[in-house]
């Protein structure tokens, strides 16, 4: 997720230039470097494959979907549209996500990132990008943070 709030903050700022869109991806790193010291939860062999098989199976649903909205948008005239189409899409992808794995803070991932992808639609073309981006990065973001720190609670105890 940190990789991706990256990815998502440095669309919410690509209109200030490559200096500014280096900020998120700092923040991205620390928080990698965190949660690199943090223990995983213990799984079984199957337990492990059945969660690498849900999220590829989802995560190949997102990418057709987001295929299809970059396809699609620019098709229908509305390019500006494809972020926040796609924060809508990566929200929905964490349900079955939430479910499965399961991670419970990942409903609030995919809620809030559903919202900002609706709201952003309804603000002007020329703020959609800083609308959805730089929201959705700190969702990831906060996210992160709570796996984390979650992480760092079962290891104390």
């Amino acid at each position: 997720m940190g990789i991706f709030a990256a990815v998502w903050g440095a669309i919410g700022l690509s209109p200030l230039g490559l200096p500014a869109m280096a900020v998120p991806v700092a923040i991205s790193v620390i928080l990698i470097g965190w949660a690199s010291r943090v223990a995983l939860p213990e799984r079984g062999a199957a337990e492990t494959r059945r969660i690498g098989r849900l999220i590829a199976i989802w995560s190949s649903i997102q990418g057709v979907a987001i295929f299809a909205t970059f396809v699609l948008c620019p098709r229908l005239g509305i390019p500006d549209a494809a972020v926040p189409i796609l924060a809508i899409i990566v929200g929905l992808h964490f349900l079955p996500l939430a479910r499965g794995i399961p991670v419970q803070v990942y409903y609030a991932t995919a809620s809030a990132m559903i919202a900002v992808g609706a709201l952003a639609l309804l603000m002007p073309p020329t703020v959609r990008y800083a609308a959805t981006g730089i929201p959705c990065a700190i969702i990831l973001w906060a996210s992160c943070m709570t796996l984390i720190a979650r992480g760092r609670r079962l290891m104390v105890a």
